[in-house]
């Protein structure tokens, strides 16, 4: 795995400074590239190659990308199934995008250009301010688990969750519907709603329903999620300090969360 990963990324590095001999991915892959889930502020990719491939997505509002998407594939080796997703996205904005990889034996593929244009952003409620974010002194006090046993500010660690990016995760350790995350506000607050956008892997890792129960034993939910693409807000009238999101249902695996919410008004 760390070979293939080298690899790869002193593939990328090389693209800056001189120009890479690359073979072109398409006689690889069962089918056209293509968006396979648009949003307002997101975009996925799923597609299989003949070849296993340790791949990525570059991405950008022009052809000098700017960004990047890996696979979501937890170990990061080379492999067959590929899902990316592109995250933090402008709506109703063009982007293009290009999809490259090495395989194990150092070739180098890439895809020819290519564009999409997300959705326009649906209006939603004002359930105030996001408070539960690092930036303004939240912190997680308790996790189920991190992935691979790592530590809250490892790279699928709980920060992940309250980090205010769109393009980290927290994964839990396999635990399907026994995850959980507690969060502490740096101050007690009337809450006015809750918010969870559910990491996947496709056929696992998505959480379909969640409660949230607060220091003094009041539960909030269930709350009912019928996809990936976006955070879902919940109105509520709640109070209190320290809330704990706990899974309720899922289809299991590494279930975590791309963001979590808290608002105030």
């Amino acid at each position: 795995m760390k070979k293939t990963l080298l690899i790869l990324f002193i593939s990328f590095l090389s693209v800056g400074f001189a120009q890479l001999t690359s073979l072109p991915i398409e006689p690889l892959l069962d089918g056209p590239i293509e968006i396979s889930e648009l949003g307002s502020t997101n975009a996925t990719l799923v597609i299989n190659t003949s070849t296993d491939v340790a791949c990525v997505v570059v991405f950008g509002k022009d052809e000098n990308f700017g960004n990047m998407a890996l696979d979501a594939d937890m170990g990061a080796d080379a492999h067959a199934n590929h899902r990316v997703v592109m995250r933090g996205l402008s709506p109703d904005t063009k982007y293009f995008y290009r999809f490259q990889g090495s395989d194990r034996d150092g070739k180098f593929y890439v895809s020819k250009l290519m564009s999409f244009t997300t959705k326009t952003a649906e209006a939603k409620a004002d359930l105030g301010n996001n408070i539960a974010l690092i930036s303004l002194g939240a912190k997680v006090v308790d996790v189920s688990s991190n992935y691979a046993n790592g530590a809250n500010d490892s790279t699928w660690g709980a920060n992940n969750a309250i980090d205010g990016n769109p393009n980290s995760e927290w994964s839990s350790n396999g635990n399907g519907n026994d995850s959980y995350i507690t969060i502490e506000l740096a101050n007690e607050a009337e809450v006015s709603g809750f918010g969870l956008w559910t990491r996947t892997m496709g056929s696992s890792a998505e959480i379909s329903s969640f409660e949230v129960i607060n220091e003094f034993g009041d539960s909030y939910g269930p709350f009912n999620i019928t996809n990936a693409n976006a955070i879902f807000d919940f109105p509520v009238n709640a109070r209190g300090k320290r809330f704990t999101f706990k899974v309720l249902d899922s289809n299991g695996g590494n279930t975590g969360v791309v963001e979590i919410a808290i608002y105030s008004k």
